[in-house]
C-alpha cells in the first residue's frame, strides 16, 4: 500500500525578471515502511522535493498525498529531520524532546509517556536531564530523532541528517538511526549526497537529474534484511551499485 504518492510534481520559482524550473513533472510512490534515498548532482532540487512533501511549499503543478491527506506543517503526517539538530542548548534533553509537542500544543500525560518510552527504549535514559553540550554529535542527532518520532509522524523527511559528523560517527549513527526507524516501522526518505549512505540503508534510490529535476533512474535494492548498513557498504553488490549511481550522477554533471 503506498503511502506517499507524488504525481507530475513541478515547482517553477518566480521573479521580477523570469521564470525559473526547479522540478519538472516528478512521479513516484512509496510504499507503507519504506526507506527511500534521492540523490542527485549539488543544487538539483532534492530538498525542494522533501519541502514539497512536507507541505512546506505549494507546487506549481501536481500533488503530493501522504497517508491519502494533503501534507500540512499544520498537521503530524510529516516529521523532519535536518542537518543540524536544532537542540536547545538552555534545555535539559528531557525537554528539547517534548520541544515538538509542546509547539504543536499536544503535551499531553500520554504523548509525555510515549516520547519518554522512545528515548528509554533507544539508549537515551540516562542523558534526559543532560544538557546538548554534553552529549556528543550522533547521540544529539538521536535525540532529534526521538524528538520527531514523539510526535508519530506517518512519514520521516531526512534531509542530510549525517551531513556535519565526523566518518566515524556517520558509520556508527547510519545503523543506529536505521535500526531505530525499523524498530517503529516508519516510512522515510532521505536526502543525501552520500551514495554509499544512501545504498547502506535504502530500500529503494531515486536518482534525478540536473535542475530542472526529473527523474533519471530508480534502483531497487534487494539487500539481505539482517544487513547491517555498515555490513552493506563492504558487500560486493553495494560496490556495483555505487558505480552505476556515481556514473549516472556524473553524467548528469557533465551537462551543467
Amino acid at each position: 500500500m503506498s503511502i506517499v504518492e507524488v504525481e507530475n510534481l513541478s515547482l517553477n520559482y518566480q521573479s521580477i525578471k523570469d521564470e525559473t524550473s526547479a522540478i519538472n513533472n516528478v512521479n513516484f510512490k512509496i510504499e507503507q515502511q519504506e526507506f527511500v534515498s534521492i540523490v542527485g548532482p549539488s543544487g538539483c532540487g532534492k530538498t525542494t522535493i522533501l519541502s514539497l512533501i512536507a507541505g512546506l511549499i505549494k507546487p506549481t503543478t501536481g500533488k503530493v498525498v501522504v497517508a491519502n491527506k494533503k501534507p500540512s506543517p499544520k498537521e503530524n503526517l510529516c516529521g523532519y529531520m535536518f542537518q543540524r539538530d536544532n537542540l536547545l542548548p538552555w534545555r535539559n534533553i528531557e525537554k528539547n524532546i517534548f520541544l515538538g509537542l509542546e509547539i504543536k500544543k499536544q503535551l499531553t500525560k500520554e504523548k509525555k509517556e510515549y516520547a519518554i518510552k522512545l528515548a528509554e527504549k533507544y539508549g537515551i535514559k540516562d542523558f534526559l536531564k543532560k544538557y546538548p553540550n554534553e552529549l556528543s554529535g550522533g547521540m544529539r542527532q538521536r535525540v532529534a530523532l526521538i524528538r520527531t518520532l514523539a510526535l508519530k509522524p506517518e512519514l520521516l523527511l531526512l534531509d542530510e541528517p549525517f551531513s556535519a559528523l565526523d566518518y566515524q560517527t556517520r558509520l556508527n549513527l547510519c545503523d543506529d538511526i536505521f535500526n531505530i526507524i525499523k524498530g517503529e516501522n516508519k516510512t522515510a526518505i532521505l536526502v543525501t549526497h552520500d551514495i554509499q549512505e544512501a545504498i547502506s540503508m535504502s530500500d529503494k534510490i531515486i536518482v534525478l537529474t540536473k535542475r530542472p529535476a526529473e527523474i533519471k533512474s530508480v534502483h531497487n535494492l534487494d539487500f539481505d534484511k539482517t544487513l547491517t548498513p555498515f555490513e552493506r557498504r563492504n558487500s560486493s553488490k553495494a560496490k556495483k551499485l555505487f558505480s552505476t549511481i556515481w556514473q549516472e550522477i556524473q553524467d548528469e554533471k557533465s551537462k551543467i
